[in-house]
């Protein structure tokens, strides 16, 4: 476990657990609202997994260097408001640059979970080859095919629970936001992910229809966007015998949603 003291990564205490070790390279699962890295898009004064964890670093923290990087960096991660595996590779020795190359020539795959509202019609499973730009003016990205980036999500329908869907999206080069910009304009847009015009998130009320709430009680069960990268594996000759890939499960929160609509709907089928 990699761990941060109150207001530091987050208000509270958080520890990330590290699900992959190699030679100037780790892997992390990620929370919902925490940024890898620095970006454009992130709100000022926002901290960064990476900015902190060099700062524990630099404090010569346990639990900081025993990941055996010394100036971390971002290679591949979920967005800031999602969570999921993030691959963090260290500037020195050249693992970034082997890391980052492996990337951009797409010998990496990743594999994401995404929760939508029901939609009749869709196919099981379907590619969206749309292409991906960040918006002029805001943090946020839309299909251009003027100036759009090449970009390819295969989408694979995995459980019907009620009014909502599990989907696989798998994709060989993530770029910003565009798992959630591919899965609206394909018409599943992730639940509790307004910026692309999700749904509004699951309420506790439509969990537990039969019970009483109390005044206050109806609230989101899991209010982050449900989109979840949930493992990195190799789709190519990496090069590095010990890589077979990483496995993040899902926060407690979308792991609970899951398992009370599967538990729900499942059997009422």
């Amino acid at each position: 476990m990699l761990s941060f003291p109150p207001n530091t990564l987050r208000a509270e205490a958080t520890l990330l657990p590290v699900i992959f070790r190699g030679r100037g390279v780790v892997a992390l699962a990620k929370p919902a609202g925490v940024p890898a890295d620095e970006h454009p898009w992130n709100a000022a004064g926002t901290p960064t997994l990476c900015g902190e964890l060099r700062k524990r670093l630099a404090l010569k923290i346990a639990s900081a260097e025993a990941l055996g990087l010394t100036r971390p960096a971002a290679v591949a991660a979920p967005d800031a408001d999602c969570s999921g595996a993030t691959l963090l590779a260290d500037r020195d020795g050249g693992a970034l640059e082997f890391w980052r190359n492996a990337l951009g020539s797409e010998r990496l795959a990743f594999r994401f979970l995404l929760l939508s509202r029901a939609a009749p019609g869709t196919p099981d499973a379907f590619t969206c080859a749309l292409p991906v730009a960040a918006h002029f003016s805001e943090a946020r990205a839309l299909v251009s095919h003027t100036t759009g980036k090449k970009s390819a999500t295969r989408f694979e329908r995995l459980e019907k629970l009620g009014a909502w869907e599990l989907w696989r999206a798998e994709t060989t080069l993530p770029r910003p936001h565009q798992i959630r910009l591919h899965a609206a304009e394909s018409g599943i847009p992730a639940v509790g992910d307004a910026l692309y015009g999700g749904a509004p998130a699951v309420l506790v009320s439509e969990l537990r229809p039969k019970k009483r709430l109390n005044k206050g009680d109806d609230k989101a069960f899991y209010a982050a966007p449900c989109v979840h990268l949930a493992e990195i594996a190799p789709c190519g000759e990496l090069g590095v015998p010990a890589f077979d890939g990483v496995v993040a499960p899902p926060p407690n929160g979308f792991e609970t949603l899951l398992k009370k609509l599967r538990a729900r709907f499942q059997c009422a089928s």
